[in-house]
């Protein structure tokens, strides 16, 4: 299977990258980099479709100059290699590939993230792993929905918790992720290829970055396998509809506790009462 490597440049460049990031994921791009001149995104080549995309980009109110070029299937891990680098949240941990040297970090994460969304480099995936570092994972039962490449799965895992299922309804983030859980010599960790449907049994700690209409979508599945007093990381929306998941969050039994914020992208972190 062959992948289109599709490269945007804005001008101006923000706040229409995150935004543009935002209205591509409805189609069937399976990968996201922000760069410095705008934004670097990959879809397999039978889904490419110039119409749809130039019609999103016609929405925005800036430049934006739309570049593609065809990925083969061999090629891809020289391309990801090339463009992947180290990366560190706080001084605790850390995500890299397994040619980079070891980051001498309490936590360190090894990732092979083939097509797969999630190497702690968007602000979405640094913030819940920012988050996540401030709960208290020691023996807790843990639900990571839309786990993309495992990397929250796997951290949750290092954080002490005695049990971690990991979700997504896409084939390749899920034979993804049962590959870096194994990189990472971890046995704990079940992954199960579907949605909300996947969900058995009640945790302590659910981790969701998905986006803003899925979490709003599946919100009551979520809370209704939620133990009391559990806790859930949200992330995978703008700061603008905070409001949107908080009422949602209410509405499902869910009290507001605190968010932080990236470049716009917020994890949110709420208590089931």
């Amino acid at each position: 299977m062959n992948y289109k490597e599709v490269i945007f440049l804005f001008k101006p460049l923000n706040p229409w990258s995150e935004i543009l990031i935002a209205f591509l994921s409805y189609l069937d791009f399976e990968s996201f980099e922000e760069i410095n001149e705008g934004v670097r995104a990959y879809i397999k080549e039978d889904d490419f479709n110039i119409i749809e995309i130039e019609s999103i980009c016609s929405q925005l109110d800036c430049k934006i100059d739309i570049n593609h070029k065809v990925i083969k299937q061999e090629n891809w891990n020289s391309v990801w290699e090339s463009n992947f680098h180290p990366i560190t949240i706080g001084n605790k941990c850390g995500v890299r590939a397994d040619f980079h040297k070891p980051l001498d970090l309490e936590y360190e994460i090894i990732i092979t993230p083939k097509m797969s969304f999630g190497t702690g480099h968007h602000a979405t995936t640094y913030g819940m792993m920012e988050a996540m570092l401030g709960l208290d994972f020691q023996e807790k039962k843990v639900l990571d929905m839309g786990c993309g490449t495992g990397v929250l799965s796997i951290l949750a895992h290092q954080l002490g918790s005695k049990k971690v299922d990991a979700v997504d309804i896409e084939e390749w983030a899920f034979n993804n992720a049962i590959e870096n859980i194994s990189l990472n010599g971890i046995s704990n960790i079940v992954v199960y290829k579907g949605g909300k449907e996947k969900i058995e049994g009640e945790f302590d700690i659910i981790l969701a970055n998905i986006n803003r209409n899925i979490l709003i979508q599946d919100m009551y599945s979520y809370s209704s396998h939620m133990l009391q007093n559990g806790l859930i990381l949200f992330s995978g929306f703008y700061e603008q509809d905070l409001d949107l998941i908080s009422q949602e969050a209410m509405r499902q039994g869910l009290k507001y506790i605190s968010h932080n914020s990236k470049n716009n992208w917020v994890t949110a972190k709420f208590q089931k009462i």
